[in-house]
């Protein structure tokens, strides 16, 4: 039996009426056929992956069963789809037509086909007003013009998501750029790293670390040197560091002299500092000074007496003996010891610009504990020349207001008589 459908002639099909079968709103399927032509109806095989047939109940209640090769390609569309096109066919062709048509596409979500309507109806009335509304036009001075055309007006362009001028524009992709250049960096950086692991390969790495001179690396440099545990690994990354010199770069010095427990680090970045001579390097190194953790408040005053600073001459004398609180545990037993806020003295056995201390778990008691601070001593006797009043804070504050006074300007009490 030969059954023809559109346009092609479908063999081998078997045919037959659901009895007692009628046609309903389910949803319409549609199959492209290989001879040319579409068939719809509801595809009821379609578990099958892949399908070696497809058994379809056309819209006109048949049953069929087309060989695979017979179908080039099988299109599922849900209920609203068909509905939709049913609509499409009973449409007039005029602007209220397609206006109802449109609003229902509107409580259907179907926002490409409603669209796709109202620029319709503009083609047959241009001032529908609902219409434009619709489509996000307003009237300005007699015309119809869109917010997109608003914002060219006034030179905006429309980028990631927002309006932005052209200037703002040239920000985000010379950012983006850059962003994108951290990324490589910081691979690169990686794989230098895994290479100073191998013999063979750690030369190569050696020489590309010393010829480091983007500033796009310093974020790489930057994250590396926080998680380095090798001495000789960190000093590569500061000697990189120095070579770039800008102020990202100089952030990483001045941070791993006040954070990586090195010793040797901290010197070396200080020398570096030192070197370059940043501008207002010093106001990182006050803020320091107020630091919880006791380590960094002496590395801070360090580093300002070496800097030769002397404006910062009185948040030092307010940093020289300071409180800090000890946590204990109550119970005694299975503790480890840290500090809240970290001895500010030197600590004994040891040096006041490397730490120690002791934390807990368990319920804690918090022990305030005054301390002195040496190498904040050290800095102001530095810096006043010689001067030294110990741990008295009143005696340098005394000092510091009569040095103040005498360097102030004399005033002359006769200015304004004839």
């Amino acid at each position: 039996m030969q059954l023809r459908i559109a346009s092609g002639t479908i063999r081998s099909v078997f045919v037959w009426l659901a009895a007692g079968w009628v046609a309903t709103a389910a949803a319409a399927d549609v199959f492209v056929l290989a001879q040319g032509g579409r068939l719809r109806g509801t595809w009821l095989n379609r578990q099958e992956t892949p399908p070696k047939h497809y058994e379809i109940r056309t819209e006109e209640g048949c049953l069929l069963r087309l060989d695979a090769a017979e179908v080039r390609l099988a299109l599922t569309q849900d209920e609203t789809l068909a509905d939709y096109e049913r609509r499409l066919e009973r449409c007039p062709d005029t602007a209220d037509g397609y206006w109802e048509l449109a609003e229902w596409c509107r409580a259907q979500n179907l926002k490409e086909q409603r669209e796709t309507h109202l620029r319709r109806i503009l083609s047959l009335d241009p001032d529908h007003a609902r219409a434009r509304h619709a489509l996000g036009y307003s009237q300005i001075g007699g015309q119809w013009v869109t917010r997109e055309g608003i914002q060219q007006r006034r030179g905006y362009r429309f980028y990631a998501g927002r309006w932005r001028l052209p200037q703002e524009i040239e920000l985000c992709e010379a950012s983006e750029g850059t962003e994108q250049a951290e990324k490589r960096w910081l691979a690169q950086l990686v794989r230098w790293r895994e290479m100073l692991n191998t013999g063979a390969a750690a030369a190569d790495a050696h020489r590309g670390l010393a010829d480091i001179r983007d500033p796009r690396a310093v974020h790489g440099l930057t994250i590396l040197l926080r998680q380095e545990t090798y001495r000789q690994v960190k000093l590569l990354y500061i000697d990189a560091l120095e070579r770039i010199g800008t102020p990202p770069a100089i952030k990483a010095l001045v941070d791993a002299t006040l954070q990586d427990p090195d010793e040797e680090i901290f010197h070396d970045c200080l020398d570096k500092i030192l070197r370059l001579r940043p501008p207002h390097v010093e106001k990182r190194y006050v803020e320091a000074l107020k630091d919880e953790n006791n380590v960094r408040v002496n590395r801070a005053a360090y580093a300002l007496g070496r800097l030769q600073e002397k404006s910062v001459m009185s948040p030092l004398i307010t940093a020289l003996v300071t409180t800090h609180y000890l946590v204990l545990p109550k119970m005694p037993d299975a503790y480890t010891a840290t500090f809240a806020k970290s001895d500010g003295g030197a600590v004994a056995g040891g040096s006041p610009l490397g730490g120690t201390g002791f934390s807990t778990g368990g319920e804690t008691l918090v022990i305030p504990r005054t301390v002195n601070n040496q190498e904040v001593l050290t800095a102001l006797i530095r810096l006043s020349g010689g001067v030294n009043f110990g741990f008295d804070q009143q005696a340098w504050r005394y000092w510091l207001d009569n040095q103040n006074r005498q360097s102030a300007p004399a005033v002359d009490a006769r200015r304004g008589e004839p």
